[in-house]
């Protein structure tokens, strides 16, 4: 295996992990409007901040695969 399929390799797995968390963590869809006590809107927030830092991690993953596939694709 060479350096280039190494690269081109590394860079699909980590765009595959990008994806994923991009997926798993994507907001749902909802279109109610819930009333809420104080603490569990801040259990709503805290879930809501940990599922948007994920998504934003998932989509940096995604830009370092698709960095590791066109450093494969000039070497």
């Amino acid at each position: 295996m060479n350096l280039q399929n190494i690269f081109n390799l590394s860079g699909m797995v980590v765009n595959m992990a990008g994806a994923y968390l991009m997926y798993r963590n994507a907001p749902p869809v909802n279109s109610q409007t819930f009333l809420y006590k104080h603490e569990e809107m801040q259990q709503i927030i805290k879930k809501d901040k940990y599922k948007n830092k994920m998504s934003r991690n998932g989509m940096l993953l995604l830009f370092i695969g698709f960095l590791l596939q066109s450093i494969a694709f000039f070497l």
